[in-house]
């Protein structure tokens, strides 16, 4: 019969020990939910609460980013046209400047324009980079 008492007490304290233990991980549960609310409230707030300084700054750091890449961009867009615009007239400038004056003392009315021309050509050729062949 003692054995039965000692059982049942055992029992009992076996399902009060049970019944606290999920009581309290649902209170941790709970507590940490409401943590996590409060954090992200907290998080809000502050960006409402942001002052003009800090959004100035955050709006002056995109223009920055913004025209750093346009920058980028158009220089691409130069190099590529300057690319194809040397690409299609250096042959015709090279065999100018191998065969444009094949007597010496008769120059054409157009030898001096083209001699120019392939001047000038020399100088946009080195304004690319030197691996401008890559592009």
């Amino acid at each position: 019969m003692i054995e039965l008492i000692l059982i049942f007490i055992l029992s009992l304290f076996m399902s009060l020990f049970l019944f606290l233990y999920l009581k309290e991980r649902k209170n941790n549960k709970a507590i940490l939910a409401n943590t996590i609310k409060l954090l992200l409230h907290q998080e809000q707030q502050h960006e409402i609460n942001k002052t003009d300084k800090e959004k100035s700054n955050e709006d002056f750091l995109k223009f920055v980013s913004d025209s750093r890449d346009w920058a980028y961009q158009y220089i691409e867009e130069v190099q590529s046209g300057l690319k194809y615009f040397i690409d299609e007239v250096e042959p015709q400038i090279d065999y100018y400047d191998h065969y444009g004056a094949a007597v010496d003392g008769m120059m054409a009315p157009h030898d001096f324009a083209m001699k120019k021309i392939s001047s000038e050509f020399k100088k946009l050729k080195n304004l690319l980079p030197e691996d401008h062949d890559k592009l």
